[in-house]
């Protein structure tokens, strides 16, 4: 039976917050939606947010559950329950795909509004329930998804943890951290710390200003590594599991002892280790620099 249910909350609060130099007190306007809908038909969760905290979590139940918490912070409480009201969402199945939104609406000649805006995202899903997500400006935490993935995320902080599948992973301007990774992985960075450990599977990474570490798992099957101006650190447990091939070009590069140089110049280089292993590892790598250890 299709069941869903609305619960909707609509709460003034007084919020109070002390910044350490402007003493302001907020007022927050708030109001939370929730919603649970059966996932029997549903392939595709598509959730694309904007100054939202976004918690997606995978459990044993044939329903997808949804919390969706709205929230404007102003000085003055009537302005920020007015923001409130501009803030907007969507929650809205078609066929076999399901569409989570927020945005902002405005009336004929209503202004922007100007309070401090934030969508809370909990959902819970299926681990077989496919998954695309887009968020600015926020959080975004991933854990025990086993089917594909694709999200984009600028200016967020991005936590992944025991994912399996195929997955496209974006960011810009961020902080990403992953543990327990396993698939077909592909990821491009752009000025974003990013920390894989216990990563395997198929795995891209076209990396660019920022910095990358790398511990890989036994299950990994290569490595593909594309960077510019990045700190790269490939940190295995047993270096040598692996075959390599690395090129850089302006980059400082450091080795163990083992590999063999086909080019060894102060601006280029290129070394290769090969024992027939299961694994290949490949690195380009300019500017920055590079570490294999």
């Amino acid at each position: 039976m299709n069941i869903q249910r609305i619960i909707i909350f609509l709460s003034l609060s007084l919020g109070v917050l002390y910044p350490a130099r402007a003493q302001v007190t907020l007022q927050v306007a708030s109001r939370t939606i929730e919603r649970a809908v059966p996932a029997q038909g549903i392939r595709t969760l598509h959730l694309n947010a904007e100054k939202a905290d976004i918690e997606v979590v995978a459990w044993d139940k044939a329903e997808i559950n949804v919390t969706l918490e709205l929230s404007a912070r102003h000085p003055d409480r009537s302005v920020a329950t007015t923001d409130l009201a501009k803030m907007q969402y969507l929650a809205e199945r078609q066929g076999r795909d399901y569409f989570l939104r927020n945005y902002i609406v405005l009336k004929s000649g209503e202004a922007k509004p100007v309070s401090n805006l934030k969508a809370h995202y909990r959902i819970q899903v299926p681990a077989g329930c496919a998954l695309e997500v887009r968020n600015s400006f926020g959080t975004v935490l991933l854990k025990g998804l086993q089917n594909s993935i694709k999200m984009k995320a600028d200016f967020c902080t991005t936590s992944l943890t025991d994912l399996s599948g195929r997955m496209l992973l974006e960011t810009t301007f961020g902080d990403l951290k992953a543990r327990y990774l396993q698939g077909t992985l592909a990821f491009t960075t752009d000025h974003t710390d990013l920390q894989l450990d216990d990563v395997g599977g198929t795995v891209k990474l076209d990396a660019h200003y920022g910095s990358v570490a790398i511990q890989p798992s036994p299950a990994l099957n290569s490595l593909t590594i594309q960077s510019r101006k990045s700190v790269v650190t490939l940190l295995a447990k047993d270096w040598q599991r692996y075959d390599y091939d690395i090129q850089t070009a302006y980059a400082a590069t450091q080795l163990p002892n083992g590999f063999r140089w086909k080019r060894n110049t102060p601006d280029f280089k290129e070394a290769f280790f090969k024992r027939n292993q299961t694994a290949f590892v490949h690195i380009n790598a300019e500017f920055g620099t590079l570490t294999v250890r």
